[in-house]
């Protein structure tokens, strides 16, 4: 900001209401952040290049922001033509107050000056053109889920009366020096051809006005940033320098089991129902919502017409934390149990949320605290009674657990100890009939290619995912130290495993207790298969295939190629994307417990999913995960016979098209 035009005082007096300002920023700055670390131990800066690389990649680079192009250019505008004015405004600081009074130089002079002036001239216009899209879209278009606030009306107003009142202060500059290199400030020069007419005392006299009124403009949208959504411009960066390094499948652990055993010290505190349970972090993610609606247009239970909307959720959290008194009750007052219950843990909103908030970490955070309890119905209570007493979500015999594999030549662990492959069955794949047929497909494909496997049989016992989704941590602590005793019993090195829940639970959550084996998905496995000729398939019939990723094979673990790579195999099928695929991909509705138990919904999640893939038109709906595969036999079964496609686990269709000569 220049002092062209101004009074002699002009600089004292402006940094003196400047540092009035700046007080109610910084206050409003520490307010906030001692709601953060209050009562922490302190934060870890381990893994720091990766963090730093996440900082750079996700606030200044923006790469979540615009994966939503119109809304993302939107941002990119505000952002980067906001950016540049900054940094012009830093020059001229550095030009005027530094410079110039200590050292009698100037930086803009000569071409650099020229180049400034254009620039900062081009990037004021890209930033008026991102607000006034900005505005466009909330008044106009308003997306479902974008909220709007009186924040949002403050912060578009005194950012648009900065941007022009800067300009016409630029126009009566040049209108009054009529400086020759004028035209290289093309927006000020326009301005100053309206007001040559107009050069006298009137101007003058009115320009110290607009002067210190543009200057208390940005004095207030400053001090006003940890006081409106605007403060996700520091939250942001803190976010995701501090978010935790764990793998992505990985839920955070209140405690372990081992320690409290040892210590003989039980009375550990579980889960979170007010604001001062939350983790440091979870604390500052809240302050980092800027309320852009994206976690809530990819959230299932929300499309499904369930209480749930993560967005609504953190910003009930956060208007929480700053207006409460960190320990009240929040479960039942502030959030619903049944926002909490209709989380499918899909992490869609994970992937899409562009501050790196984790809402699941929260929301299991919560649902740990009503298991503790108590509060859980009664479908819920018998789930984790069943994992406990029969050692299967099922509530079925553990002498059962084998029945699907009568007739076939299945060896044990016992009968055969030695073996190159564990082929996990997993509970739906033991016990659930339409899925006891994946793992006969299962057999048929490891006998093709050779492969030298065991089974557990009546030693499998549940992994307990579901326990822990659910928010039972000791179930399934117990469950994964049991388990892992017996992989390393019988000197377990290679896991093969046909549901994505035991897949992601093997590989990201158990080396945590002290397990250290390889973990394969079945279509990884079937595609290396493919891969090095080991099993070769028959030409098939042409059908037209819909592949649905899995969210805890998809989003979880990054897995989408060699799904697709294996139906590109099936001699003659051609595939067909749904038009939510890949990491974009919509859940099934089964996930985070949600198979066990009702969730109350206007239209069921997976009858929602079952529809996008009617409208390819295919015949035949591939699936990967046991879970999805009933939830969409289910769909099916209510769409009726005649519209609706087959659903088949990869696995299936593999398995009806192996050529069953190299078995001879």
């Amino acid at each position: 900001m220049t002092y062209d035009l101004m009074p002699a005082l002009t600089p004292l007096i402006m940094y003196t209401v400047l540092s009035g300002f700046a007080a109610v920023f910084l206050y409003g700055v520490y307010r906030r952040f001692r709601l953060y670390f209050r009562g922490t131990t302190g934060f870890q800066l381990d893994h720091l290049g990766e963090r730093v690389e996440r900082v750079i990649v996700n606030t200044f680079a923006q790469r979540k922001v615009l994966k939503k192009r119109f809304p993302g250019f939107m941002h990119l505008f505000i952002y980067i033509g906001f950016i540049v004015l900054l940094i012009g405004t830093t020059l001229v600081f550095l030009d005027y107050d530094i410079w110039k009074t200590f050292f009698h130089q100037q930086i803009l002079v000569g071409n650099f000056y020229l180049f400034y002036e254009t620039s900062l001239d081009a990037f004021g216009l890209v930033a008026i053109a991102g607000l006034m899209i900005a505005i466009y879209r909330r008044l106009v278009i308003r997306p479902p889920n974008l909220p709007s606030s009186r924040d949002d009306v403050f912060i578009y107003s005194v950012l648009i009366a900065i941007l022009i009142t800067g300009y016409i202060m630029e126009g009566i500059r040049l209108a009054v020096d009529q400086p020759p290199w004028a035209p290289w400030s093309f927006v000020g020069y326009q301005v100053s051809l309206l007001l040559l007419g107009s050069t006298g005392k009137g101007v003058v006299n009115v320009y110290p006005a607009l002067w210190w009124f543009h200057a208390l403009l940005a004095f207030t949208a400053v001090a006003a940033i940890p006081y409106t959504k605007l403060f996700h411009l520091i939250t942001s960066p803190f976010n995701a320098l501090l978010a935790d390094q764990r793998p992505i499948g990985q839920l955070s652990s209140p405690f372990d089991l081992r320690q409290v055993v040892a210590s003989g010290n039980f009375d550990v505190k579980l889960g979170a129902t007010a604001i001062a349970d939350f983790s440091w972090q979870e604390r500052l993610s809240f302050d980092s919502c800027t309320s852009c609606g994206r976690c809530s247009n990819a959230c299932p239970a929300t499309a499904a017409g369930t209480l749930l909307s993560p967005m609504h959720l953190i910003l009930k959290l956060r208007t929480a934390m700053v207006t409460g008194n960190g320990s009240s009750p929040l479960i039942g007052s502030v959030i619903d149990q049944e926002e909490l219950w209709a989380c499918t843990t899909c992490r869609a909103c994970v992937h899409e949320c562009p501050v790196l908030i984790n809402h699941i970490d929260s929301i299991v955070d919560m649902r740990r605290h009503l298991v503790g309890e108590g509060k859980f119905d009664r479908s819920k209570r018998d789930l984790l009674n069943n994992l406990t007493n029969s050692g299967n979500p099922y509530g079925l015999s553990t002498n059962d657990r084998l029945n699907w594999a009568k007739g076939l030549d299945v060896k044990t662990v016992k009968e055969q100890p030695e073996f190159d492959v564990l082929y996990w069955v997993g509970c739906s794949g033991s016990y659930d009939p339409r899925n006891q047929t994946v793992s006969q497909a299962m057999i048929k494909i490891l006998n093709a290619a050779k492969v030298r496997f065991s089974v557990l049989g009546t030693e499998e016992r549940c992994n307990c995912e579901v326990a822990r989704r659910m928010g039972e941590e000791g179930r399934f602590q117990q469950s994964a130290l049991d388990l892992i005793q017996v992989f390393q019993k019988y000197n377990v090195k290679k896991i093969v495993t046909q549901c994505p829940h035991c897949f992601n639970t093997f590989k990201n959550e158990y080396p945590e207790f002290g397990a250290s084996f390889q973990v394969i998905h079945h279509t990884e496995f079937i595609a290396d298969l493919l891969t090095s000729g080991k099993l070769t398939l028959r030409e098939g019939s042409g059908d037209i295939i819909t592949f649905h990723d899995p969210c805890y094979l998809g989003r979880y673990n990054s897995i989408y190629n060699k799904p697709r790579s294996i139906l590109t195999t099936l001699g003659g099928a051609t595939v067909r994307e749904m038009h939510r695929h890949g990491e974009n991909s919509f859940c099934c509705g089964a996930g985070g417990a949600n198979f066990w138990y009702k969730v109350d919904q206007k239209k069921r999640v997976n009858q929602i999913r079952f529809e996008e893939a009617r409208e390819t038109k295919s015949n035949i709906l591939a699936t990967a995960c046991p879970f999805c595969t009933s939830m969409f036999e289910d769909a099916a079964a209510s769409a009726g016979p005649t519209t609706s496609p087959r659903v088949k686990d990869i696995a299936e269709l593999v398995a009806d098209r192996i050529d069953t000569s190299q078995f001879y």
